[in-house]
């Protein structure tokens, strides 16, 4: 099974800009993905949140128009720069979405089972996985105990080594959330976005991956900086995850460019 995990889209309503910047062309970048994605056909596609950048209707709608194209389901989940309800209206006839509460999901159509978590807390930019939310992640991994499963977050439960990350945009998390993570065979890991770049952790004991995002990148001079000095303008990125059987999993991050240079390897002289 091939599952693609996109993040962190930052979409803003047709016409303007992300940042009033027209070299950042958020809706633009995630087209391009979108265009990839139907090129090599997964079986999913999962996004971990941010898709409007403001959280409002017309951007959602904006997110929507290009989401449409995807040829595999589209499977969503807020981020700290979404509204809840208002994703929720707009993606009404996502059907797994519930009606009311967190936008927490599961989906049981694959040999993998997708889960979703929904961390953000409203106007907030931190995240949060409360006493609630480990309940019902607790009773959904108990449905099917050995069926293989990625839980999927916007916030990562980790620390990234960049203290804007590590502190006020932060995922704070019950101690008892890394202990249901351990205790959970059947949960091969957790992938997560937020953070914009490629970081790979651990947690529970299991593998903990920040995708990185379609829309441009944090650029930071240092770790410490409390926030990031400018964005860069670097390719939007799609990550693979591909189940191995069991609870294998390989990740790729694949790169979108404009112009890709590429040599066939069968005019290449050997040496």
């Amino acid at each position: 099974m091939l599952i693609a995990q996109i993040t962190d889209a930052h979409i803003v309503p047709e016409g303007t800009h992300w940042k009033g910047e027209s070299s950042t062309d958020t809706a633009g970048r995630m087209a391009k993905a979108v265009a990839y994605l139907n090129e090599i056909r997964p079986d999913a596609v999962v996004f971990t949140g941010d898709a409007a950048d403001k959280g409002d209707a017309a951007s959602y709608l904006h997110f929507q128009k290009i989401g449409e194209r995807l040829a595999a389901p589209l499977f969503v989940l807020p981020g700290n720069h979404d509204e809840r309800e208002e994703m929720r209206r707009v993606f009404s006839d996502h059907l797994y979405l519930p009606k009311s509460g967190p936008l927490h999901f599961s989906i049981e159509a694959f040999p993998v089972r997708l889960i979703g978590l929904d961390t953000n807390v409203e106007g907030e930019d931190f995240g949060q996985v409360g006493a609630e939310d480990l309940e019902w992640l607790e009773k959904t991994l108990a449905k099917d105990p050995q069926k293989p499963a990625i839980l999927f977050m916007h916030h990562p439960p980790v620390k990234v080594g960049a203290k804007a990350f590590d502190t006020e945009y932060s995922c704070r998390i019950e101690p008892a959330f890394e202990e249901l993570v351990k205790k959970s065979p059947s949960l091969i890991g957790i992938a997560a976005g937020h953070y914009h770049h490629l970081c790979v952790s651990g947690f529970g004991g299991k593998p903990c991956l920040l995708a990185p995002s379609l829309a441009p990148t944090h650029y930071f001079a240092h770790p410490d900086d409390p926030e990031p000095a400018a964005l860069e303008l670097d390719d939007p990125a799609v990550t693979l995850h591909r189940w191995l059987g069991g609870c294998a999993v390989s990740t790729h991050v694949v790169r979108l460019k404009d112009d890709p240079r590429r040599i066939p390897l069968r005019s290449c002289t050997i040496t």
